[in-house]
């Protein structure tokens, strides 16, 4: 499933073949590249900066990384992706993709990366005709209560994941008192109500963060009154490794688990000690290290690939091989997505009527904390 870089050059050498001949045929429609000029924009939209970057810069390095190697068989083709910083924050993404959707030069946006800003942007880029493909923003009611033609993504949304991790509770920790912690947002609540949904009387009781909390004392008392066997957050590392050290703190040993939220390559370090054997479940396949992907990655940014690298990787590629085929308006860049189908590194790429993965495709995978580092446990079975 690993693309080499020998593949990849052998495809870029095609599809440069295929561009001389299609871009330069194409006509404008009044938004996206000029008439057979292979230029253009596309924007990398998520958090940046700030305390679950972690979560979002692998992503936006391995659409890079794409961007990278493609052009280097394609010297004669302009296209830039732009990095745009929203620090998560639905209020800072909504005039960045304002922006972003009024300048004509942008042909696609990779992202949003998370739930909540993906929400609030997703109409601007709909009523601008833009192409979406997020990496990870997994929130169900974005495809399906909410559906808008522009949006895809490239991870299974939530009611998937909250059943995988209700099964490893039950089925890998063993539990019979399960106590869920959501972090009243978005991502996190609409995840937890899935757990709750699919352990049914297993849950023992529940509670709710906030966004920016610290102090998890009345939480860390209703965890003790309860007498769980297991406890699952809801939410991202910012508050989920304060109160997983304060868990423990209070004494309390049952097993903890999360969801890809914390999947970030600073979680061992934000959880310290208080991590070790915290199980995170994430839609991201494992990446293995000697793998062409893993040391091109390394050999560019000096660190090994994170979370949804790869997926961030498979988003561009799905945008330059619309462009390498003679695609240069945000219309016809949108019915190429729509009905792409192709081989990508973090899995077969294809999307169904709501811009989602569709179920054949759906798969996750459980990582556990040792040593400050995730690494990967085992796969889960659905169904």
């Amino acid at each position: 499933m690993i693309r080499s870089s020998k593949t990849w050059q052998a495809l870029a050498a095609t599809a440069a073949a295929g561009l001389v001949l299609s871009a330069c045929g194409t006509t404008d429609t009044g938004t996206g590249a000029e008439e057979g000029e292979c230029a253009g924009k596309i924007a990398a939209m998520g958090a940046l900066s700030g305390p679950n970057a972690s979560i979002v810069i692998p992503s936006v390095d391995g659409a890079e990384l794409a961007l990278k190697q493609w052009s280097e068989e394609n010297p004669d083709c302009a296209i830039e992706l732009v990095r745009h910083d929203t620090e998560g924050d639905p209020a800072k993404a909504t005039p960045i993709a304002t922006q972003i959707a009024g300048d004509d030069s942008y042909l696609g946006v990779i992202g949003g990366a998370f739930s909540n800003e993906t929400r609030a942007t997703k109409s601007i880029y709909a009523d601008a005709g833009i192409t979406m493909i997020s990496q990870s923003a997994t929130a169900t009611d974005l495809s399906l209560e909410d559906p808008v033609p522009v949006f895809h993504r490239l991870v299974p949304y939530d009611d998937y994941q909250g059943q995988a991790i209700a099964k490893y509770i039950t089925d890998v920790f063993g539990a019979k008192r399960a106590f869920l912690v959501d972090n009243s947002e978005a991502y996190g609540e609409p995840l937890v109500a899935r757990v709750a949904e699919t352990l049914g009387d297993v849950v023992v009781d529940s509670d709710k963060t906030e966004v920016g909390q610290t102090d998890f004392a009345p939480t860390i008392s209703k965890i003790k009154a309860a007498k769980p066997d297991a406890i699952m957050y809801g939410g991202y590392i910012a508050e989920a490794a304060p109160l997983l050290k304060q868990i423990r703190d209070a004494g309390i040993e049952a097993p903890f688990i999360g969801g890809d939220g914390l999947y970030g390559a600073d979680w061992g370090s934000a959880a310290g000690s208080a991590g070790e054997d915290a199980i995170i479940v994430c839609p991201c396949a494992p990446i293995e290290e000697g793998e062409t992907f893993a040391e091109d990655f390394e050999a560019e940014f000096g660190e090994a690939p994170g979370a949804y690298a790869m997926e961030g990787y498979d988003a561009m590629t799905i945008f330059l091989e619309a462009i390498a085929e003679g695609n240069t308006t945000r219309e016809d860049i949108e019915a190429f997505v729509d009905g792409y189908e192709g081989e990508g590194l973090s899995k077969p790429l294809a999307f169904d009527e709501n811009g989602d993965v569709p179920e054949e495709q759906v798969a996750y995978y459980a990582y556990k904390t040792e040593g400050g580092a995730l690494v990967p446990d085992q796969p889960i079975e659905l169904g």
